[in-house]
């Protein structure tokens, strides 16, 4: 089955299930998720994945999905190399983030509005799941249109996700001495309130 396809199945399955109650749907053209990485010690590059799905739910439950194939690095060589050492995506297509927010505090913020919460997130990469701590701001646009945003640069450990093989072998292909296993990761995430 194409990537493509599984992502679909994935994204439909999940969000079918809930589909009954859920009212905010992620814009994937007004959202981005990007993360850094870092070589030779001093040189930082910024790549983002190019296909996000994502819903909050009635009930007030996060889920977002992200499409690892989809990975954008500018350069062809290199999103190939990321998708077959480092995702691995023919084993792990899809990388996926929940979490939990309180709906009643939600609703009642105002157009303009905004407001900062404490989350954990249960986040699942490379068949490996963590939970991901982080203040996030929600600002309101309209009474349609939230934005989501970290307060501050989120990084993982590479290392927990069993991603350190993968580094090894970009690091011997691309012939660098080094690859950061700390990866800082950024977002902007816009949901807009279905009919």
């Amino acid at each position: 089955m194409a990537i493509s396809k599984i992502i679909t199945f994935c994204a439909i399955f999940i969000f079918s299930i809930t589909a009954a109650h859920a009212d905010w749907i992620l814009n994937q053209e007004k959202s981005n998720l990007s993360y850094g990485s870092i070589k030779k010690n001093s040189i930082g590059e910024s790549n983002h994945f190019q296909h996000l799905e994502g819903r909050i739910t009635e009930d007030g439950n996060i889920t977002l999905l992200i499409d690892l194939s989809s990975v954008e690095t500018w350069v062809d060589i290199r999103n190939a190399r990321m998708k077959e050492f480092l995702f691995q995506v023919t084993d792990f297509p899809v990388a996926s983030l929940k979490g939990q927010i309180d709906m009643d505090k939600f609703k009642k913020l105002k157009v303009g509005g905004q407001m900062s919460v404490d989350m954990a997130f249960d986040f699942d990469l490379h068949g490996q799941t963590q939970v991901i701590e982080s203040e996030i701001t929600i600002l309101r646009l309209s009474e349609k249109t939230v934005v989501v945003v970290p307060d501050g640069i989120i990084f993982l450990d590479a290392e927990k996700f069993n991603l350190l093989p993968g580094l090894k072998k970009l690091k011997e292909l691309a012939k660098l001495p080094s690859i950061s296993s700390a990866i800082p990761v950024v977002f902007h995430l816009t949901f807009n309130q279905v009919p």
